[in-house]
C-alpha cells in the first residue's frame, strides 16, 4: 500500500513518498515506520494544505458570429471589364468613329417622319360647335331642344357621309373615314364637315369645320393593308414626274416603309399606280418598288407592281400588305 503527501518547505517542495512493505515471517507480522526527518536549525515547519474547488467547469458557449457575403458567388461577375475601360484617347481617332454608323443609316425607322396618324378614328365635337356658331356659351337643357347634323362632304360638295340626331349633340364624335356604302376617303382628296343647327323656333345655324385632307390613309380590308399615297406629293402637282420627289414624296415613301418596318414586315407587297396612262403608272410603281427595295432590304420577289390608267383625281398609289 502506497501513500502519498505533499509537502511545502519554504526552499522547495518536494514529495515523500512513504512505502510501508508488509512482511511475512514465520513467527507473525512486522512493520518498519520511516525514520522522522531531523530538522535542521532555522528551517520552518512543513505545511500541508488542503482544498476543493467551489466552481464547476463552466459548458456555456460564446454564440457563434461567423460573417456572411450574400454576394460571395457573384462577386466575381460584377467585376468590370477593365478591357472596356481602355478607351482611346479622342485625339487618335475622327469624330466618324465616335458616331455609329448603324444610327445614322437610312434604314433605322424614324418616328419623326411619320407622316401618318397613328389615331385610326378621325374626331368631331358637335356640342362645342354649336356653342361656337352661337357665339356664347350652352347648357346640356338648352342643347337637348336642338336638331343636329354632320355632314362630310367631298370636293364636287357630294356627300360622303352624314350623321344626324335629336336633343343634346354628342360632345364627341367617331369616324373611321369609311362611308356607309364601303367606300374610304382617299388620299390627296378635300372634305369638307358641314354642321347644321336647328333650334326649338326651327332656325337653322350653320358652321364648317376644318377640311379633311391627307397625304396618305392606312386602312385594313379583306384582301390586305392599304397605304394609300397621294400621287401629287410623290411626282409633283401634275402627278407625271418620272422621279420622286424630294422631300415630300421621300418623307412619305418613308413613312410608308416604316410602317411595314413596325408591324407587316415580311408580309408580300403589292404597288398599285393609277395614272394618266398605263406605261406612266407602270414607271411609277417600279419607282415605288425600288425605293421600298432599298428601304425594306428585301428580295424583288416580294414586291408586285401594277399599273392602271386613272382619271386626274382619281389619281394615286397604294401600297397593299397581304396580312390576310
Amino acid at each position: 500500500m502506497m501513500r502519498f503527501f505533499y509537502r511545502i518547505n519554504a526552499n522547495k517542495m518536494y514529495l515523500v513518498v512513504s512505502a510501508l512493505f508488509v512482511l511475512s515471517s514465520t513467527t507473525g507480522w512486522s512493520q518498519n515506520t520511516p525514520k522522522p526527518i531531523e530538522k535542521k536549525a532555522g528551517e520552518l515547519e512543513d505545511v500541508v494544505i488542503k482544498g476543493e474547488g467551489t466552481q464547476g467547469m463552466s459548458t456555456s458557449k460564446p454564440p457563434i458570429d461567423v460573417k456572411v457575403n450574400p454576394y460571395e458567388t457573384i462577386v466575381d461577375s460584377l467585376k468590370p471589364d477593365e478591357s472596356l475601360l481602355l478607351a482611346e484617347s479622342p485625339m487618335t481617332f475622327t469624330w466618324r468613329r465616335s458616331h455609329p454608323d448603324l444610327l445614322r443609316s437610312r434604314r433605322v425607322i424614324q418616328p419623326w417622319r411619320a407622316s401618318f396618324n397613328e389615331q385610326s378614328d378621325l374626331r368631331f365635337q358637335p356640342f362645342r360647335k354649336l356653342s361656337e356658331i352661337l357665339r356664347r356659351s350652352i347648357s346640356l337643357r338648352e342643347a337637348k331642344k336642338y336638331q343636329w347634323s354632320l355632314t362630310i362632304a367631298d370636293e364636287e360638295g357630294k356627300v360622303f357621309q352624314r350623321f344626324e340626331g335629336k336633343g343634346e349633340p354628342p360632345e364627341e364624335l367617331s369616324w373611321t373615314g369609311q362611308n356607309d356604302q364601303g367606300e374610304w376617303i382617299k388620299a390627296g382628296h378635300a372634305y369638307s364637315a358641314v354642321y347644321l343647327f336647328v333650334d326649338p323656333s326651327g332656325a337653322p345655324h350653320t358652321g364648317v369645320g376644318h377640311p379633311l385632307q391627307f397625304k396618305g390613309i392606312v386602312h385594313q380590308e379583306e384582301s390586305g393593308l392599304f397605304i394609300s399615297l397621294d400621287s401629287s406629293i410623290l411626282f409633283g402637282p401634275a402627278k407625271e414626274s418620272d422621279a420622286i420627289v424630294s422631300p415630300g414624296g421621300e418623307n412619305i415613301l418613308r413613312s410608308t416603309s416604316d410602317v411595314i418596318k413596325r408591324r407587316y414586315f415580311g408580309f408580300p407587297v403589292r404597288v398599285r399606280a393609277y395614272a394618266k396612262n398605263t406605261s406612266a403608272a407602270d414607271a411609277q410603281a417600279k419607282m415605288v418598288k425600288e425605293y421600298l427595295l432599298s428601304e425594306l432590304m428585301i428580295s424583288p420577289q416580294n414586291i408586285a407592281v401594277e399599273g392602271y390608267s386613272s382619271s386626274f383625281s382619281e389619281q394615286r398609289v397604294d401600297v397593299l400588305m397581304l396580312n390576310r
